[in-house]
């Protein structure tokens, strides 16, 4: 018996050693089976919302980047309705309005190049086509797909992740701003003061379907800025669910250390008083 309750106060000061000093009252599934299940469970959890976190702040970066993009085509597109408007001056002459095309030219190759924008090894503005260029650099010819990409950031939630560069380039959208300006610069070109002058609308409303496509970017990727901040909450409480289930309080695990101390001591105690007065028998 007294070899029983001293080795009960020895296993009990070694369990409530290994709690206090690694800080874990459940390591092993010998420790608490329905504890360690839940941990798994959690941990497979936490995995699963690291996952999503990565999938939605990639996204949020593309879309970030294809705002951008289409904040600068914005401005393009500003640039080439003013230059419309100064061809279509009567004061214009045919070295003036040949300078402005060679203006437009240049805007025209920008815009296309701003509609082939890559990032992260993507195409942005081809819909699910984003291993291609999806405007023809010469021609401007759109070959891409106008399909949402959606992503998936939380349990049944998956919203768009692309921006529609068929919807903010091609007619698909309203106007086919390519062929806009390249109806422009061969107004200009050509001395055609008529031509020009009926750009000028067209450019108005191309710079408007362009600006609602920055509009739309701006607020897919504030979704998904919205989903990492919320992932980061549910990720917080779970962590903490977790340390209080695995973990335990520290305060009663330090109260427990002491107690199986004083326990351990005092069987110790007890133990060398009955040999000793065994001993003197």
């Amino acid at each position: 018996m007294m070899v029983l309750a001293q080795s009960r106060a020895s296993a009990r000061l070694d369990e409530a050693s290994r709690i206090a000093a690694g800080g874990r009252r459940v390591s092993k599934p010998s420790d608490d089976p329905a504890t360690y299940g839940s941990m798994v469970r959690k941990n497979y959890a936490l995995a699963l919302l690291d996952q999503h976190t990565q999938i939605a702040t990639r996204a949020q970066g593309e879309l970030e980047v294809a705002q951008s993009a289409l904040t600068e085509s914005v401005d393009l597109l500003a640039r080439a309705r003013a230059a419309a408007v100064a061809g279509a001056n009567t004061t214009a002459d045919a070295h003036a309005r040949n300078l402005l095309g060679d203006e437009v030219k240049t805007i025209r190759d920008s815009l296309i190049a701003l509609a082939n924008t890559r990032y992260s090894n993507k195409y942005l503005f081809g819909g699910t086509k984003t291993d291609a260029q999806p405007f023809d650099p010469v021609t401007g010819a759109f070959g891409g797909n106008d399909q949402v990409v959606r992503v998936p950031v939380l349990e049944g939630v998956a919203p768009p992740a692309n921006a529609s560069g068929a919807m903010a380039f091609t007619a698909r959208g309203g106007r086919d701003i390519i062929g806009d300006l390249d109806a422009l610069m061969q107004a200009l070109y050509s001395n055609n003061e008529a031509g020009i002058r009926a750009t000028i609308d067209d450019l108005e409303l191309g710079h408007r379907q362009i600006v609602r496509a920055q509009v739309d970017a701006g607020f897919a990727a504030d979704r998904f800025r919205s989903a990492v901040d919320v992932i980061a909450s549910t990720r917080m409480a779970l962590v903490e669910q977790l340390n209080k289930e695995v973990e335990g309080d520290p305060a009663a695990q330090i109260t427990e250390f002491t107690l199986a101390r004083t326990a351990y001591e005092r069987s110790v105690a007890v133990t060398k008083q009955l040999l000793s007065l065994t001993t003197s028998s």
